[in-house]
């Protein structure tokens, strides 16, 4: 959960030079609308990330330079917050609201077979760079490398925040390449949330232990594991920026960043012909 600040902490971080402002630009990805996209398949800054790998193996996220949205280091005993942003979305037209959900990566399993109706044994020898005990860390499935051609079911077992093993059924709806596909429940359709719902109690994902499709939607997956950090909504107006001030708007509750943090977002346009969607904007940061 964020961490509360006072006025003065952020304040005295801005007279005294504890912050910083990283500017950010991605150029237009991949086509959507009503859908959730991931802007790493696109060029830009943060660059561009296949999230490839060994497959099904965990490969943690540890962001450095231009991976992801770049922040510079702290002292020891220090705490980096996330003070707010600015973003701005160029698609052109109006296209509705739309959402915006910023997360911290934590690292994924690539290349998924979605051909594969077999159980798929999942490698966990690394574990989580960040909130090692899984706490509040959600899955994200995006269909990536390889289109699919139909939607899918897919179980997913895991380990939660408890230690305790768990599994959960969900669709894989047919959105398209490089969109997130976490579908609501076992029923398929063609809508999908960020993260899947947890079964049971569970509060977290530690780690994946396998998945199997019950229905292949063939293509290739990843499956990542993400720390949800913030969400806003945006005009879907070209000529118009978004501002989030958390500082001010969300109740002084400013996300902690952690060292590595790789940190990125998900954008869902609200309405509309499908469309490609340029993105500019900036995140500042203060320390103290």
């Amino acid at each position: 959960m964020p961490l509360n600040r006072g006025i003065a902490d952020v304040i005295d971080a801005f007279e005294e030079g504890r912050t910083h402002t990283q500017r950010f630009v991605k150029n237009a990805g991949t086509a959507h609308a009503l859908q959730w996209a991931d802007c790493s398949f696109a060029s830009g800054q943060p660059g561009y990330d296949a999230r490839v790998g060994v497959p099904a193996a965990f490969t943690p996220a540890i962001a450095a330079r231009n991976d992801a949205i770049y922040f510079p280091p702290i002292q020891a005993g220090q705490e980096r917050y996330l003070m707010g942003g600015t973003f701005w979305a160029n698609q052109a037209t109006f296209n509705g609201e739309g959402s915006l959900v910023l997360f911290d990566l934590l690292g994924y399993y690539p290349l998924v077979d979605g051909d594969s109706t077999d159980e798929q044994v999942f490698d966990n020898m690394l574990t989580l760079p960040r909130y090692a005990s899984g706490e509040s860390v959600g899955i994200v499935i995006v269909n990536h490398i390889a289109p699919a051609i139909q939607a899918g079911i897919v179980t997913v077992n895991f380990t939660d925040e408890s230690n305790v093993d768990r599994s959960v059924t969900v669709t894989v709806p047919l959105v398209g390449q490089n969109l997130v596909c976490s579908g609501q429940d076992a029923v398929s359709n063609n809508t999908s949330t960020i993260t899947i719902p947890l079964s049971g109690a569970a509060r977290g994902v530690k780690r994946i232990n396998s998945i199997m499709f019950g229905t292949a939607p063939g293509g290739l997956f990843c499956f990542y594991l993400v720390k949800i950090l913030a969400t806003a909504n945006f005009a879907g107006d070209n000529l118009v920026a978004t501002e989030k001030c958390f500082c001010t708007q969300n109740g002084m509750a400013m996300p902690r960043i952690y060292d590595g943090a790789w940190i990125n977002w998900f954008d869902r346009i609200g309405t509309g012909t499908s469309r490609t969607v340029s993105w500019y904007g900036d995140l500042t940061f203060f320390w103290k």
